[in-house]
């Protein structure tokens, strides 16, 4: 049986098999926090394996250190993947300078929402992530749904995942679109 959150996850995956193998080389970094929940961890493990992940630190009290963030972005950053409320401390992190930072040194950024759905006002266009997920289950959905967010020039940009279905404009043996 899938969890509840199984589409969430489903989501985070997406983008890392289809952005992240489409867009991501062998000199690039992903960067996430030390406060992710395993299903915005090992997405990016997995597609690290060609590439570096770097792990932004927090504080005693589970605050991130916005200048060793600051430090670990670079040129090699081409992602930085992160909880925007965690689901263990309940911390709310700098969300919006985080995004910030990443859009000035070049990255994309995935902002987990699974937490922070419920429980604050999420401005997608203050914030600007370039893709927000979220559990559906954490709004009273019917178990099993996700939500991936994205930014539209992304979305077209990006290799579809998996195909079939209402997704395809035009088929033949020669050519799909």
């Amino acid at each position: 049986m899938r969890s509840p959150a199984a589409r969430y996850i489903d989501a985070i995956n997406l983008v890392a098999k289809s952005w992240g193998e489409q867009y991501l080389r062998e000199e690039d970094e992903i960067i996430v926090s030390h406060l992710e929940h395993h299903a915005n961890i090992v997405p990016w493990q997995q597609l690290a394996i060609k590439n570096g992940l770097r792990v932004i630190p927090v504080d005693d009290k589970g605050q991130i250190l916005i200048n060793e963030y600051s430090r670990l972005l670079s040129t090699k950053t081409k992602l930085v993947a992160f909880t925007h409320v965690s689901n263990t401390l309940g911390t709310v992190t700098p969300a919006k300078q985080m995004i910030e930072l990443a859009h000035l040194a070049g990255a994309k950024v995935l902002l987990d929402g699974a937490q922070s759905v419920s429980h604050l006002a999420v401005d997608l266009q203050a914030l600007n992530p370039d893709w927000f997920v979220f559990s559906g289950h954490k709004i009273f959905a019917p178990t099993g749904i996700g939500v991936l967010y994205g930014q539209e020039e992304l979305l077209n940009d990006t290799k579809p995942w998996q195909g079939g279905g209402n997704m395809i404009k035009d088929v033949t043996f020669e050519h799909t679109e």
